[in-house]
């Protein structure tokens, strides 16, 4: 790996150890575990689903998401609704109360990225975010390939 390169690596292991470090400090003002905020996250980016999908979205296992569901519905931030299409499932999703403090929280940090990456032209961002994309599915990648040699 070239140097340039090796620096675009390095410069994601920042970003990322920076990332794990505002996620612990988001779970904390939240008030839940690491856990139940990537559970908010996708119930939040896919929408509405049953906690067996939110189970498989998640990689955890069916109890351990009932018991997020549980520490997440008492929190307030997700409601559960009996699902129209099979009397044994619930259908989570994300309550008004999570969305207030989505905002107070995430908004921040989406004006200041706004104001860092708005000077760029738009055909380097453009490449930026594919490249982050291509990057995101190298990991989904080995991530894959590690779970299959256990």
């Amino acid at each position: 790996m070239d140097s340039e390169a090796a620096a675009v690596v390095r410069a994601a292991r920042e970003l990322h150890a920076a990332t794990e470090a505002l996620l612990d400090a988001v779970a904390a003002r939240y008030g839940v575990n690491r856990n139940d905020l990537r559970c908010l996250e996708i119930l939040e980016r896919d929408g509405p689903m049953t906690a067996g999908a939110l189970a498989a979205a998640s990689h955890l296992s069916p109890a351990a998401v009932t018991k997020v569901v549980d520490r997440l519905e008492g929190a307030g931030y997700v409601t559960r609704r009996a699902s129209r299409d099979d009397r044994r499932a619930h259908i989570v999703e994300v309550s008004d109360a999570h969305a207030d403090l989505r905002g107070a929280v995430w908004q921040p940090l989406l004006d200041d990225a706004g104001r860092l990456l708005g000077s760029r032209p738009a055909r380097e961002l453009h490449g930026l975010a594919d490249d982050l994309r291509r990057l995101g599915e190298l990991n989904r990648g080995h991530a894959r390939r590690l779970s299959a040699d256990r």
